[in-house]
């Protein structure tokens, strides 16, 4: 049976590797600084592991205090790790584990009573795992089967390290020899880490693969949607526009003379402007909508609407904040407009190929209407909507409200938008 240094130095060796893979694989992902702090846990663990080990062949305030003290610290960065996973900031509470090893040393009971220090390590062990157990009750990473596993598996060691703790104190071994139990609680120790890295791992595995399915649907430079997103969120809108009676509105944008703001301040600039755009789209739109860059400067979003009534709104507000917000970059101010198309189907006839065809051709109107205009596909019939600055007021005013009153009749509740 394998003795106590030796079962020590085979899980510092084991420790240490997966400090040098974590290490790897951070430099590879700086941003994520899980992996970082998971590292430098399972390096501090096991170099404090090894330093217990040399033990009467190094000065014993370094194999005793600097070891447990280094060790203990491990918690703080795997409690930092578990909350960067989580997207949130490392707690100042992290460092509470190695506090305690340092405060009970303070005593000189403790200090200078093997029993004591073990009880003393063990408690601050507990400690750190109900921590950690603590912050996964409220955290949002992963599935919840996942997240419950961890907190059973930090719960239960945590438990044991206490109940360790208790039976050391009271029969006051001399010696790691003298502790009848150590091996069994080792085990479960050993147990209990194997089973964490193990949840651990898939969760961070299937972060992996989620992330790389978003890169497969969005757009690079905006963050947002592709037309391949765009076609997986189809579903989602319609079904739930389904359950509730209500339409599935499709808005196509189109960035107006794009190509000449490329030619007139440069590819980097027309990059910005369409940046600013992705962003005011979705300053603008419902919580529950969908937006994607479909190609070049084009764009579309899927709501669920109550009527043509709704996307409207959503459309002319965005329309009117491009059109009010230049874009500064470079030194240059650049000014852009939008056009706008919109088609509207009952969720139980949407199809998305069809709500496209009904935008796009909604969108041709506005564009050879003027531009910077939203037009709505109602029916068989393509109808512009006026825009509120004067300066877009032509001589087809009188025409375009007529129209607008026609389509009052097809589509509920527009009395209170379009007014002549």
């Amino acid at each position: 049976m394998l003795d106590v240094k030796t079962a020590f130095l085979l899980w510092a060796t084991e420790a240490g590797t997966l400090a040098m893979l974590l290490t790897v694989v951070w430099l590879r992902a700086r941003s994520e600084k899980h992996y970082l702090m998971f590292a430098l846990g399972f390096a501090a663990h096991a170099t404090g592991i090894v330093l217990v080990t040399f033990r009467g062949q190094i000065p014993d305030f370094v194999s005793i205090h600097v070891a447990n003290f280094t060790a203990l610290s491990a918690y703080g960065f795997w409690l930092s790790g578990v909350r960067y996973l989580d997207t949130r900031p490392p707690l100042s509470i992290a460092a509470i584990p190695s506090l305690i090893w340092v405060a009970g040393n303070l005593l000189p009971i403790v200090r200078e009573t093997f029993a004591y220090r073990v009880a003393l390590y063990d408690v601050a062990a507990a400690t750190g795992y109900l921590m950690m157990a603590a912050v996964v009750t409220t955290a949002r990473f992963s599935s919840d089967r996942h997240r419950k596993a961890l907190i059973g598996i930090w719960l239960t060691q945590g438990v044991l390290n206490l109940g360790f703790a208790v039976a050391v104190a009271i029969n006051n071994p001399a010696n790691f020899k003298e502790i009848s139990i150590s091996g069994l609680v080792g085990i479960a120790g050993i147990v209990g880490f194997v089973g964490s890295i193990a949840v651990l791992a898939k969760i961070l595995m299937d972060r992996s693969a989620d992330r790389l399915r978003m890169l497969a649907l969005t757009d690079p430079l905006t963050g947002a949607l592709n037309r391949r997103g765009l076609l997986d969120e189809f579903e989602t809108i319609r079904n739930r526009a389904g359950e509730t009676k209500r339409n599935v509105a499709l808005l196509v944008f189109d960035l107006d003379r794009f190509k000449k703001i490329n030619d007139s301040h440069g590819h980097q600039a027309g990059d910005a402007v369409l940046t600013s755009f992705t962003q005011s789209c979705r300053s603008l739109m419902p919580s529950n909508a969908c937006f994607g860059r479909s190609g070049g400067e084009e764009f579309a979003a899927l709501l669920d609407v109550t009527s043509m009534h709704d996307a409207v709104l959503v459309a002319e507000a965005i329309r009117r904040t491009v059109a009010d917000k230049p874009v500064a970059f470079g030194g240059q101010i650049i000014r852009a407009t939008v056009s706008i198309g919109i088609t509207t189907l009952p969720a139980a006839e949407a199809d998305f190929d069809r709500l496209m065809s009904g935008a796009d051709r909604a969108l041709y109107k506005a564009k050879a209407r003027g531009r910077n205009r939203t037009a709505v596909l109602t029916g068989e019939k393509v109808l512009c909507v006026p825009s509120s600055t004067p300066q877009a007021i032509d001589e087809q005013a009188d025409r375009q409200v007529a129209a607008l009153r026609r389509l009052q009749t097809v589509a509920s509740s527009q009395q209170d938008l379009y007014r002549s």
